[in-house]
């Protein structure tokens, strides 16, 4: 099955069951856009069930990691 086009889907709509969501793509965001997008979910994100905080957990896992590695990448040039 395709994944649905952003424009055709809703926050309230999304099976992630469906094996086109574990499709990885590759975003490019700024540090401050990946703070705030990262923060936001935190703030707002009230995962229920197993399946549920499994995938959160996995997103806030990659998250972070993008943020550690940026901060790493900083720190060996100093």
């Amino acid at each position: 099955m395709e994944a649905p086009k952003p424009d055709e889907s809703s926050t309230l709509n999304i099976n992630l069951d469906d094996d086109a969501m574990d499709e990885e793509v590759t975003v490019t965001l700024t540090v401050g856009q990946l703070m705030i997008v990262k923060e936001f979910l935190a703030e707002h994100m009230h995962p229920k069930g197993y399946e549920m905080i499994s995938f959160a957990y996995d997103l806030f896992t990659r998250l972070n990691a993008a943020l550690e590695a940026k901060n790493s990448e900083e720190e060996a040039f100093e």
